[in-house]
């Protein structure tokens, strides 16, 4: 009987409605370095939003990965748990062993249009079963399960059929 190995990735969508503090501290810190970084891109302050400033300098997609440095310490903070993604019965909160950052949207003039999403990329997971909107999911060293429910912001990135 072969296994079948996923690995998922969990969307955090983070925009100035956020009430956490984590939320909070990334959106601030990650505006501010932004508009810091966006700088170079647009020296000339000619475009306002993130999609215009990439549109006319493509070498600006680098903002996403440049403007993630200042929120490092925050998801360093969380230990490699993924916010808010806990099995069905609350016990089991999934961990994560990379993330990646994205700049959404943004306006060098209107702070509230600043929306960042961190992608959390699980290491591999056993996958049982699909029960409906549920997978049942295992741990690599252990006979233990647990289910998920699949969310909008919960995909999977990666399938592997194993002998």
């Amino acid at each position: 009987m072969s296994k079948i190995m996923i690995r998922l990735v969990i969307r955090q969508l983070i925009d100035a409605t956020g009430t956490t503090p984590f939320a909070k501290q990334v959106f601030h810190d990650s505006y501010e370095e932004f508009l810091l970084q966006s700088q170079v891109y647009n020296q000339a302050a000619q475009y306002r939003t993130f999609a215009e400033i990439v549109a006319q300098q493509p070498r600006a997609n680098s903002l996403h990965y440049k403007t993630g440095f200042a929120v490092g310490l925050y998801i360093q903070s969380l230990n490699k748990l993924v916010p808010d993604t806990w099995d069905t019965l609350g016990n089991i909160q999934l961990s994560f062993d990379r993330h990646q950052f994205k700049i959404i949207a943004s306006d060098t003039q209107d702070r509230q249009a600043h929306k960042v999403a961190i992608l959390y990329y699980t290491a591999p997971l056993l996958l049982h079963s699909i029960i409906g909107d549920y997978l049942l999911l295992g741990f690599q060293d252990t006979t233990d399960t647990f289910t998920l429910k699949l969310r909008e912001d919960i995909s999977i990135c990666n399938y592997e059929e194993l002998a």
